[in-house]
């Protein structure tokens, strides 16, 4: 029973609920497809300052990774500098990535030094480890960092190595790109001219050969004609434009080239070029920003033509897209609220989960400790009955003895000086003579006494008005003759067999087979009486 208990004890803790532990481990699995999922996960955890050194690591990073995921800021930076602190010396691969989490964390608050400085540890970590993927890609991030800083020799040194590393056809044209837009803004323009000269090398077998032709080629064109260059950039976007015709990838592309050439022939002077390819433009598939800046270029190309302004169209846009922004400002507004109120029916749900789990795991506790305690109170009664039944063994065989005894010997002096036949007198003139050693035993009916007696080998019953207590004072020089009940005297020769049913102790007389109850209060008194006689 003991064993039966502790292993169900054991299958109810294990199948109560998932462990801290196995949240977190399905985090880690599912953050990189669904971040949002796997935060909720992480947010099951009850209590993470009572995890283990390593667990805990985990589950900030896995953490930190999923508020990056769902672009959820960091709520401080405690959480990735624990891993940190953790990882040192432990796990070059998982302290790489703990310091890249804390560079994402600190350019989420603008602290862009400390976030290149995480970075830079990061990058460290990768070529001590001799990860060549893991380093282009820390050198990219760097490398982008510079840029979005406008930090040219930053931008340049980070390009460098990744083009060294990777080479300068593996997806490296938008950080050349960046570079070279870079060189353009410091008014570097030979070092522009020279970079986007490099990646247009590449045009047709780089791995990323559709963003050259669609965005690099296109603001090469676009920076000769910002230099001057009016002829050389329009016979390349004329160029460009011939191979987008071309182009099943590439054809919806044809809107920017022919917008940049409308420009550049306005720029040479040739209003009537410059309205040609204007009124070649399908705004229809032009992007906003497109369309707007179109929509300028327009204005500027009318007044130069016409010599009046017209703002209308600028105006009638502005203000559509004004209210679509605030349509979007209030969707989004509407998504945040139902977010907010779905997290907070999800906590709830979770509190009530606990709840549930918290009582059920309370009423299966409490169930289990009655079912032990009940066990123990089994146990306990197992034994009593198992000695109450030698105790009861032990006295039917004294009682057996005691029997053969009196047969086979004289009876005690005290017994051989009372006469073998009795009259017994009622509380009236009544009486009832009788051998004592027929007499089976005595019942106490109302203000009567029922005698049951043998005689001539049958079961014969008198009624004598009297009480048992004076019955019991006649009989008393006859120690066979016991009380066994408040309501009962019996004869011990007249005992067939003591026996214990439904809890409660019997005699079993002989000839009659009658049970008679024995009280608790009196059984000591048959015990001693079968001792004494033995």
């Amino acid at each position: 029973m003991k064993r039966i208990n502790y292993l169900f004890i054991t299958l109810l803790l294990a199948a109560c609920s998932k462990t801290d532990k196995q949240l977190i481990s399905e985090a880690e699995t599912m953050i990189g497809s669904n971040a949002d999922s796997a935060l909720c996960l992480l947010n099951k955890v009850e209590d993470a300052t009572h995890l283990s050194g390593e667990w805990k690591a985990r589950y900030w990073l896995a953490t930190a990774e999923a508020h990056i995921g769902s672009y959820q800021s960091l709520s401080e930076d405690s959480l990735v500098l624990y891993a940190i602190d953790y990882y040192q010396d432990k796990d070059s691969a998982m302290l790489c990535k703990a310091h890249a989490l804390a560079s994402s964390y600190y350019w989420w608050r603008d602290s862009f030094d400390k976030s290149k400085d995480m970075m830079r540890l990061s990058l460290d970590e990768s070529r001590r480890a001799g990860d060549r993927t893991g380093t282009i890609s820390k050198l990219r991030s760097l490398a982008r960092m510079e840029s979005l800083e406008g930090n040219l020799e930053g931008l340049k040194r980070y390009t460098e190595e990744v083009v060294k590393l990777d080479g300068g056809d593996k997806n490296q044209a938008k950080l050349l790109n960046s570079l070279a837009i870079e060189y353009f803004y410091h008014g570097n323009y030979d070092a522009a001219i020279a970079t986007m000269e490099r990646i247009v090398a590449y045009r047709d077998t780089a791995a990323d050969s559709i963003y050259i032709w669609n965005d690099v080629m296109r603001n090469y064109a676009d920076m000769l004609i910002a230099m001057g260059q009016l002829d050389k950039g329009i016979k390349m976007h004329e160029y460009l434009l011939d191979h987008y015709r071309h182009s099943t990838v590439l054809e919806d592309n044809q809107i920017g080239a022919l917008f940049s050439l409308s420009h550049a022939w306005l720029l040479k002077g040739d209003k009537q070029k410059a309205r040609q390819y204007m009124d070649m433009v399908d705004e229809e598939k032009a992007t906003d920003a497109t369309r707007f800046c179109m929509m300028a270029h327009r204005m500027v190309l009318n007044y130069a033509t016409t010599g009046r302004y017209d703002m209308t169209e600028i105006a009638e846009y502005a203000n559509n897209k004004r209210d679509s922004r605030e349509k979007s400002e209030a969707v989004v507004e509407a998504k945040e609220w139902s977010m907010h109120n779905l997290r907070d029916h999800e906590l709830m749900l979770t509190v009530s989960r606990q709840r549930q789990l918290i009582f059920f795991l309370i009423l299966t506790l409490a169930l289990m400790g009655i079912i032990f305690g009940l066990s123990v109170l089994a146990q306990k009664r197992k034994k009593l009955l198992a000695k109450q039944e030698e105790e009861l063994k032990l006295l039917n065989e004294q009682l057996k003895s005691l029997q053969t005894v009196r047969k086979e010997t004289p009876v005690a002096t005290a017994e051989q000086a009372a006469p073998a036949r009795i009259t017994l007198t009622g509380s009236t003139s009544d009486t009832l003579a009788l051998d004592v050693s027929n007499l089976i035993y005595i019942e106490a009916v109302g203000n009567y006494v029922k005698v049951y007696q043998l005689l001539n080998e049958k079961i014969k019953t008198d009624m004598l008005r009297a009480t048992s207590k004076l019955i019991e004072e006649q009989l008393a020089a006859y120690p066979m003759m016991v009380r066994c009940h408040r309501a009962f005297i019996v004869n011990l020769d007249q005992v067939e067999q003591i026996i214990s049913r439904a809890g409660t102790t019997q005699l079993i007389m002989k000839y009659s087979h009658d049970a008679v109850p024995v009280s608790r209060s009196n059984m000591a008194q048959i015990k001693a009486a079968i001792k004494d006689l033995l």
